[in-house]
């Protein structure tokens, strides 16, 4: 299942219209431009699914999704809800065009018939059954193969002890589950990308706690993942991360934030055409955010959605609604990053509005 358009709204803030999404997509923008808020608010959403997250009384939100099926290009899904004051006062579910859930201030049904879930409460949380809402169970399964990390937070803190955002789970408990053939797989690519390791493993250094240790060549100290720096640290931990999902037929996406981080050209370009062909082989949606210049010269623009914000509503522009635009900019021979750092967006945009 392929997320294809994303919608949130709460107080002060509002994505309008995250979409159509790709496969793979590179969410860029200027600095306070909502790249950050906008992983984030599709990380919460699935996890507020999940009911990792309660309602609170005074929190006001709504999201909207829509979803397509890769393999069936006739099935579609949309769902939707909105919570005031910490109750659920909309919330809607069709598949195919056909209404599933209904729900208003005054009443809610499934398929027609009336139901009377808890007012703090999704339906989608409390239908689980595979058999008798299969529907449902696809969405939920979808929620709960979202994986996000943060480069920015990748540090020994984060990667020791797992966070929803930053850094799901420990890097230890990723070595660990990897065969001999993965970690051979992660030295390679480390390599490739600049960093020469010659062994990774898991040591045990306390009753309850592990720690990832990794030889460079030429270096006769053995490292432990505390002592390395935040550029390595990323970079192994990212492509750890690759190998694991390999086995797992229950991760749906992966929410990477400010990709490329603290890497130097040679290091960032490599690791970011990894992890989306990684992605696009795998059949793992991938959305990433990043104003890296070096990355986004090595990104496909027709795989951007460029953040535009206008006080608290955050709109995007990218190769499907603005199609004119993108290939004028390709006529112009500038790198990706110019389309980003110049002005030729907002000088376009004046001028269709004259």
């Amino acid at each position: 299942m392929l997320l294809s358009a994303f919608s949130y709204k709460e107080a002060n803030w509002e994505l309008v219209g995250l979409k159509p999404l790709n496969p793979v997509n590179l969410v860029v923008g200027r600095n306070s431009t909502g790249k950050t808020r906008t992983i984030h608010a599709i990380q919460n959403e699935a996890s507020f699914l999940q009911m990792k997250q309660i309602i609170l009384g005074g929190r006001d939100f709504s999201a909207e999704m829509s979803f397509l099926d890769k393999n069936d290009a006739e099935w579609s899904m949309l769902y939707s809800f909105k919570v005031k004051d910490g109750v659920v006062e909309k919330e809607s579910l069709s598949v195919c065009g056909r209404t599933l859930i209904k729900r208003t201030k005054s009443m809610s049904s499934y398929e027609g018939q009336t139901i009377n879930p808890p007012a703090e409460k999704l339906i989608v949380q409390i239908r689980r059954d595979k058999n008798s809402f299969p529907d449902i169970e696809k969405l939920m399964v979808w929620a709960e193969g979202i994986v996000s990390v943060s480069c920015s937070d990748i540090n020994p803190f984060t990667t020791i002890i797992p966070s929803k955002i930053f850094a799901p789970i420990p890097f230890y408990e990723i070595v660990d589950k990897l065969s001999e053939t993965d970690k051979k797989n992660v030295l390679k690519r480390a390599k490739e990308v600049g960093y020469n390791l010659t062994s990774i493993q898991t040591i045990k250094v306390s009753t309850d706690m592990k720690l990832v240790q990794v030889k460079e060549k030429g270096i006769s100290e053995q490292l432990v993942d505390v002592q390395l720096s935040s550029g390595m640290l990323r970079t192994v931990y990212i492509l750890a991360f690759l190998e694991y999902i390999k086995h797992s037929d229950r991760i749906s996406m992966m929410l990477i934030d400010d990709l490329g981080e603290g890497l130097d050209y040679g290091r960032s370009i490599n690791l970011g055409k990894m992890v989306f062909e990684d992605c696009k082989k795998n059949g793992l949606q991938l959305i990433a955010s990043s104003n890296d210049a070096f990355l986004m010269d090595v990104v496909d623009i027709n795989n951007w959605h460029v953040l535009r914000r206008k006080v608290s509503k955050v709109s995007t522009i990218n190769h499907s609604n603005s199609s004119e635009l993108f290939w004028k900019f390709r006529m112009t021979g500038l790198s990706n990053f110019d389309l980003f750092s110049s002005d030729f967006i907002e000088s376009y945009i004046a001028a269709q509005d004259k």
